[in-house]
């Protein structure tokens, strides 16, 4: 039979057991709390390391990216640069072709001028000597036959 005070030593031991229990069980959550924390505080502690070490690697790709913009611009503006000296180079010397060209057309129409001159004054000449020429032999036909005539008259 159960006695009234039996019940209530296995209740306090069960209860004492039960307590005991619940003890343990405190101090595993304290224990696992405190672990929760600590890898909590390490989760909080990388996140934070990540994010620095995105924003440096973006701090330096945005660096790079205006070095290499820049490098662009000053290769493009180099370019340009080139590009005008040349045309200009370029347009130096198709003026300086024009100019030689204007030089060497007036010297030959000087000089197809300086040739029609001579030319006519050559052939002025010459018929001023066929003239001179003719005249000499008019004039020794006429003695000729004059003498001739002297000598058969």
């Amino acid at each position: 039979m159960k006695t009234p005070f039996s019940d209530t030593t296995i209740d306090t031991a069960t209860h004492n057991l039960a307590l005991a229990e619940v003890r343990d069980l405190q101090r595993t959550v304290v224990v696992l709390r405190g672990e929760l924390e600590a890898i909590g505080h390490k989760h909080s502690r990388e996140l934070q390391e990540a994010v620095a070490s995105a924003h440096n690697d973006l701090q330096q790709a945005r660096a790079t990216v205006t070095s290499l913009r820049d490098t662009l611009e000053l290769a493009r503006a180099d370019k340009e640069t080139a590009v005008k000296d040349a045309i200009a180079s370029g347009q130096a010397e198709i003026l300086q072709l024009r100019e030689t060209i204007t030089t060497l057309r007036d010297a030959l129409e000087f000089a197809k001028a300086d040739k029609a001159d001579c030319m006519q004054q050559s052939a002025s000449a010459h018929r001023d000597e066929m003239a001179q020429l003719h005249d000499t032999i008019r004039a020794l036909r006429d003695e000729l036959e004059a003498r001739h005539a002297a000598l058969h008259s």
